[in-house]
This record gives C-alpha cells, structure tokens and sequence, in this order.
C-alpha cells in the first residue's frame, strides 16, 4: 500500500529534472483580458439618392404565331391534289388544297337541269294564267278554276327559286373543293395525303398555317408593376439560344390579374420581316416604359444576396451593420431600392465579401 506515494513523487523529481538539463518550459503570456484589436476594413461610400428612373419590367415568355389555322375542308371529298409542301411560303387567298370535284360538277349540272326544269314550268303556267284571265269577266270560267291556275302558278314560281338556290349552293360546293389560304404564312405541317377522304363532320385537318410576320411573347408581369406599363411601350427581346436581340412594342395587357399569382398577362409583339426568328423560342422580355419615376437607387455593387434575401451595410460610426433591403435592377451599375432605408443613408459601395455584421470599418474619406 506504501508503494504508490513513492512511485509519484519519482515520477515528480523525473520530470523536473528532465526539465533542468533540457530546454526550458514555454510560459504562456499572462492573460490580462484584452485581446488584440481587429483589423479595419477600408472602405468607399455610398449614399442613397433620389432620383429620375426609367426603370425596365423583365420577364421571360415563349415564341408564338401572330396567327395560326389548321385548316379543313369546307365539303367532304376525296383529296386530289395537294399543291404546297411542309415550309411552302404562300400569299392570301393560294390554292392549298384541291378535293375531287367530279361529285361537284355533276351536282352542278343536275341542279342546273332542274332549275331550267322549274322555271320552264312556271313560265307555262304563267302564261296559262295570264290567257285565262280575261275570261272571267266573260264568264267563261270560274272563279274557284282561276284561283286554282293562280295557286299553280305561285307553287312552280317558289320550286322555280328553290331550284336556282339549290343551283348556287351547288356553285359553292365547287369552288369548296379548293382550300385557299386565309393569310399569308408558312405551311408548318401537312397532316394528310392525296387519296385520302376529308370530311367536315368530324373535321378533318388538311394542314397547320403560321404566320411568322411577327411574334408574340406572352409574359406575366406582377400587378404592382401594371401601372408602369402601357400599350406600345417599346420592348427589348434577348433570345439566349440563338444570341439574337430584336426590338418590339406591347400590343396587349390582360384586364384580369389572377388571384392566386398577382400576375397579369402582358403580350408583347416583334416584328419578324426577315424570319429570323421562329415559333416556341425562349425570350426575355425587357419592357421599357416610357414613364418617369422619381425612386431611391443605389449602386448595385452595394447590394448582396440572392432572390428574397439581399442586403447592404450601412455605415454606424465605423462599425458595418447588415440591413436587408428588397431592390429592382435598373441597369448593370444602379438598382432602385423599393425598401429598407431612408435617403441620405449612408453604405459600403463594394467589396462586401469582406465584411460580416459588426466589422470594423475604415471609411476612404
């Protein structure tokens, strides 16, 4: 039981001897509670300022048609003659589509022979009754016998026009067997092949019409920047994909905004002459409007953050303080601050990376 006493205390008297013939122990500095200052961040300065502001609404949309036609037949018919191919360019009114017209022309020429038929009799019994007539002043006939010429020759006067418009309806059905085109566009699709019954009931879809003269981008734009906007406000469309830029106007604002979204439709048309640019493309949508607000803005170096969560440093003596602000871009170097400070705040204009709630600043004078 004595063993252990004697065992520390050599290990004590091991250790301080060792510490005598080797090197000497590393003292640590007496802690006397104060640390080491922290090193300033120099720093330039911005103010927030009012000022005259056009400021864009951006949005992103897709490529339409100004106009689009799937086009049928206006008879049931066999297709004879298809005269334009997928990308055919055609002008208003080009023949498209030819249907069999031999069923035509023979409903033509019989309605004809019948009309020609009915008009036949009732110029004889219009004559009949124009003959007979007289008599009956003479009492050579009846009354109740003229009533009865007179009633057959109103009855052959009414088949006589029911036979002439049966011969115009006829008349239309031929010139139906061609489908014409109803705008100038671009056949984009061909959906059937001569041979092949067209019919109106259910409708039958010969082929699909664009007309690429200019397109539309349909973009939804939040309500609170509705009032910035206005029918023919120019418009600037960046198409990503193919590196193209094109100017256009918007042509159309939704008088409905949707409850769930506070958006509201905005369609914005580009002219498109040299056909550059096609249906279904991505664009985005830089609306310029032509009004001018007076807005608070800062450089837009001086905001940090993404999407929800931006922020500045404001200037608090020469300490940096964190303020989350909401802003909208105006260009690459200003942004319009919406909320957060009051004008005449002072901020960090850059270099944010470097600082954290609370750094000390060193502001360049």
């Amino acid at each position: 039981m004595k063993v252990r006493p004697v065992l520390a205390f050599c290990a004590v008297l091991a250790t301080v001897g060792c510490t005598d013939k080797g090197e000497k122990l590393t003292q640590l500095p007496a802690a006397d509670g104060k640390g080491a200052a922290p090193t300033a961040v120099r720093v330039s300065v911005a103010t927030v300022a009012r000022a005259p502001i056009v400021r864009g609404v951006i949005a992103n949309g897709t490529t339409e048609p100004v106009r689009v036609a799937d086009l049928g037949p206006q008879m049931t018919g066999r297709i004879g003659a298809l005269l334009v191919d997928e990308g055919s360019k055609v002008k208003l009114g080009q023949n498209l589509v030819r249907l069999d017209a031999d069923e035509a022309s023979l409903r033509v020429q019989q309605t004809a022979a019948t009309a020609a038929q009915a008009k036949a009799q009732y110029e004889l019994a219009r004559a009949e009754y124009e003959r007979l007539a007289p008599l009956l002043q003479r009492g050579t006939i009846t009354p109740q016998q003229l009533q009865r010429l007179e009633a057959q020759r109103d009855a052959l006067k009414s088949a006589t026009e029911a036979a002439h418009v049966a011969q115009s309806d006829a008349a239309r059905m031929q010139t139906n067997t061609v489908v014409r085109a109803p705008f100038a566009g671009v056949v984009s699709k061909v959906s059937m092949e001569v041979g092949e019954v067209a019919t109106m009931m259910p409708p039958s879809v010969l082929l699909r019409l664009v007309d690429l003269s200019s397109v539309d981008v349909r973009v939804r734009v939040h309500e609170r920047e509705l009032t910035r906007i206005a029918i023919g406000d120019e418009v600037e469309a960046n198409f990503s994909s193919s590196k193209q830029k094109a100017q256009g106007k918007v042509s159309f604002i939704s008088p409905e905004i949707d409850p769930r979204t506070r958006n509201a439709e905005v369609v914005t048309r580009i002219p498109n002459a040299q056909g550059v640019l096609r249906a279904g493309m991505f664009a985005e949508i830089a609306i310029k409007p032509r009004s001018v607000e007076d807005s608070l803005v800062i450089p837009a170096s001086a905001v940090a953050g993404t999407g929800d969560d931006r922020y500045v440093f404001t200037i608090d003596g020469n300490t940096a303080k964190r303020v989350k602000v909401r802003v909208a871009p105006i260009d690459n170097t200003q942004v319009e601050l919406l909320e957060g400070l009051p004008v005449g705040a002072r901020i960090v204009r850059e270099g944010l990376g470097k600082l954290s709630d609370g750094s000390a600043l060193e502001v360049e004078p």
